[in-house]
C-alpha cells in the first residue's frame, strides 16, 4: 500500500523493530499485541493483551473452540453435572502435563482458585458463583486483618466450606450456589486456570503475621530452566511455554512438548513483539516482519478505508464498550473534595459530550455511538434500557442544580488515560465539549499503560478512560463489573439496589427473567452514571491470506495452537 507523504515521514522517524531476524531466526508466527503486558499472573490479569497470551500458555478444564470460541473440553476429558446443574464433576486427562513434564493434578486447580480467594485479584468475584467462596474470602480477609492488627489468636477459616473438592488426583467436584448456564465458559477463562505452585515457591513472600503467601511477580517473566528447577519460573500447561521475555521488546513462546494435544499445535515458535508506536508496528507488518497486527492504529486503518480498503485489513464489530469512569469515592486523590459524588454532576458530564464527534474525529472507523453499557444485539433476548442522551441544555441545568451554575466554582479535574491508541484524541474532544457546553475546565494526563492500570485500580484518578470486553456469553460479564464487591469496579460506585438485582439474577433459572433483572440493573447504572458510555468498539486486524486459523471473533480472542502460517 502507498503511504501518504506525512504518514511516511512519521514512520521513518518511528522506532523500527528488527523483526527478530538474526541468529535465533524468525518465529513461525509473529504478532503485535494490543499493548505491552501489564501482568502475566493469572491472579491479577484483566487486560486484553494479557488474557490473549494466557490462552497460549495455559489451558483450563474447558478450552475455546478454535472456530466458534464456544467452550469445549480442554484439560478435562469428561464433565458431568447433576440434575440441578449445581454440582459439577470434572475429570482431568491422564496425559495432561505441565511444561516441565509434571502431571496436571486437581490440586493445581485448587491452589489457583484458593489463591484468588485468599489474595483477591481482578476476577475474584467470578469465583463467588461457587458455594461458600465469598463467605470464605470475606472471613479470610477478616483473619488477615486481625493478625496484622496484633490479634495472634485469630484463626483462619476452613477451606472445606468452599464447594471445591479434589475427589482424587484427577477428579474435581465443584458445587455452585445456583445453576450457572455459562459455567463451562467460566472454566475456559483464565481466572479458572491452574497454576504450578512448586515453580512459584522460590518467589514466595510470606507475611509473618498471617502466613499469607504472595509471590514476587518476577516468576511470570522468568522462563523455567529444567537444569535449574530450584530457581523456579513460569511453568504452564497450555500449548506453549514461555521461552524468553525481553521487557518492552519481545515475548517468545515455544510449543510445549508435554502438552496433551501437541499434535494439533500448528506453529512451533511464536513471537509477540512490543511496539508502542502504531506507525512502527504498521511498517513492520508492511515489511513482512509481522504476520498479524491485532490492533491497527486508528489513523492508519481510517486512511486505508478512505482509500478504498485492502483485503488484509479486517474491521469488524467487537464485544466491548469504550467509556469513562468517574471516581465516586468521597475524596479525590490528595484528599480533595469530590464533586463527582453528586450524581447530577456525573449526569451533566455524560449529557454534555457529543459522542458522534468523538467517533468522527477520534475513532474514525464508524464505531456505533452508545448511551448504553452493554453492546446491543450480542445477547439474544436482552434489551438494554435507554441511557442518558446528548442534551447540553439539560446538562447545564443539572450542573446548576448541583451548585455550579454556568460552571462557576467547579474545581479543575483531570482526565487520566494511557498513551496508546486514540485515547488522547478522545480526551481532547471530551475536554472541548465540557468547556463549550458546561464552561468547566479539565486537565489531560497521559501515562504509560502499566502506570495507568495501577492508578486506575487504586483510584488515583478523577476521571479515567476505560473499556470492557465481555469474557463470556452472558450479560453478567458486563453487569458484574459494577457490583460493589468487584475489583473491576474502578469507580468504586456502590448501589445496594444494583447489587440486589445482580444477586437475584444469579439465582433466577428462567433466562428471560434473568435478562430482565440485569436490564433493570443496567438502568440503575446508566441513571446513576458512575461511568459515561461513548461508543462500541470495532476490532481492527491486519493479516494476509497466508495466515490461517485466526477467527474474526467479537471477543478479540483466539486459540493460538490452531494458527498456522505459510511463508
Amino acid at each position: 500500500m502507498l503511504i501518504p507523504v506525512l504518514l511516511a515521514a512519521m514512520v521513518a522517524g518511528a522506532v523500527v523493530w528488527s523483526g527478530g531476524t538474526g541468529a535465533e531466526g524468525r518465529a513461525d508466527f509473529v504478532f503485535i499485541n494490543r499493548g505491552d503486558h501489564k501482568c502475566m499472573d493469572l491472579n491479577d490479569m484483566s487486560w486484553m493483551q494479557d488474557i490473549r497470551s494466557a490462552y497460549a500458555l495455559w489451558e483450563g478444564l474447558y478450552a475455546l473452540d478454535p472456530v466458534t470460541l464456544k467452550p469445549i473440553l480442554g484439560t478435562a476429558d469428561r464433565s458431568d453435572s447433576d440434575p440441578t446443574k449445581t454440582v459439577w464433576t470434572l475429570h482431568i486427562r491422564p496425559d495432561a502435563r505441565w511444561s516441565n513434564g509434571d502431571p496436571v493434578l486437581a490440586k493445581d486447580f485448587l491452589f489457583s482458585w484458593r489463591r484468588f480467594l485468599e489474595t483477591p485479584g481482578e476476577y475474584t468475584y467470578l469465583h463467588y458463583y461457587v458455594k461458600g467462596a465469598k463467605d470464605y474470602s470475606d472471613k479470610f480477609t477478616d483473619y488477615v486483618t486481625a493478625r496484622q492488627s496484633g490479634d495472634m489468636s485469630a484463626k483462619p477459616p476452613d477451606f472445606a466450606m468452599v464447594g471445591e473438592v479434589a475427589l482424587d488426583d484427577h477428579t474435581l467436584r465443584i458445587t455452585l450456589n445456583n445453576p450457572v448456564p455459562f459455567f463451562p465458559a467460566l472454566l475456559a477463562f483464565p481466572p479458572f486456570f491452574p497454576m504450578h505452585e512448586p515453580s512459584m515457591r522460590p518467589f514466595a513472600i510470606v507475611d509473618p503475621a498471617s502466613g499469607v503467601v504472595n509471590y514476587d511477580q518476577r516468576f511470570t517473566s522468568r522462563p523455567f530452566d529444567p537444569n535449574h528447577p530450584e530457581l523456579g519460573g513460569l511453568v504452564t500447561n497450555g500449548p506453549y511455554r514461555l521461552a524468553e521475555w525481553l521487557f518492552k521488546r519481545k515475548v517468545r513462546m515455544v510449543a510445549n512438548d508435554f502438552y496433551w494435544d501437541r499434535a494439533n499445535v500448528k506453529c512451533r515458535v511464536i513471537d509477540e513483539i512490543s511496539a508502542d508506536n502504531g506507525l512502527a508496528a504498521f511498517r513492520a507488518y508492511e515489511r513482512g516482519d509481522v504476520d498479524w497486527l491485532s490492533d491497527v492504529d486508528y489513523d492508519i486503518a481510517a486512511t486505508i478505508l478512505k482509500n478504498g480498503g485492502q483485503p488484509d485489513l479486517h474491521v469488524f464489530p467487537a464485544f466491548g464498550t469504550y467509556f469513562y469512569n468517574f471516581n465516586c469515592l468521597p475524596k479525590l486523590p490528595g484528599g480533595r473534595p469530590n464533586p463527582l459524588v453528586d450524581r447530577r454532576v456525573r449526569q451533566a458530564l455524560t449529557m454534555a459530550v457529543d459522542k458522534q464527534s468523538v467517533v468522527d474525529n477520534a475513532g474514525r472507523l464508524d464505531q456505533p455511538i452508545t448511551s448504553d453499557y452493554l453492546p446491543k444485539g450480542v445477547f439474544e433476548g436482552y434489551k438494554s434500557p435507554p441511557g442518558l442522551p446528548y442534551d447540553p441544555a439539560a446538562a447545564r441545568k443539572l450542573l446548576a442544580e448541583a451548585g455550579y451554575p454556568n460552571g462557576q466554582g467547579f474545581p479543575t479535574l483531570t482526565i487520566l488515560f494511557n498513551n496508546e491508541q486514540n485515547h488522547g484524541d478522545v480526551a481532547q474532544i471530551v475536554r472541548r465539549d465540557w468547556l463549550t457546553n458546561l464552561n468547566i475546565q479539565v486537565n489531560l494526563e497521559g501515562v504509560e499503560v502499566k502506570v495507568f492500570g495501577d492508578r486506575l485500580h487504586s483510584q488515583q484518578f478523577d476521571i479515567a478512560r476505560a473499556s470492557w470486553f465481555g469474557d463470556y456469553d452472558d450479560p453478567s460479564t458486563f453487569t458484574d463489573c459494577y457490583k460493589s464487591d468487584s475489583d473491576d469496579n474502578n469507580s468504586k460506585w456502590a448501589n445496594p439496589e444494583y447489587d440486589a438485582l445482580c444477586a437475584a439474577a444469579a439465582k433466577e433459572t428462567d433466562q428471560q427473567k434473568r435478562f430482565d433483572l440485569l436490564a433493570q440493573a443496567e438502568n440503575i447504572l446508566l441513571e446513576d452514571a458512575p461511568m459515561m458510555p461513548i461508543y462500541y468498539y470495532t476490532i481492527n486486524y491486519m493479516f494476509r491470506d497466508n495466515v490461517k486459523g485466526l477467527p474474526l471473533a467479537a471477543s478479540g480472542m483466539q486459540e493460538f495452537k490452531s494458527i498456522e502460517v505459510s511463508h
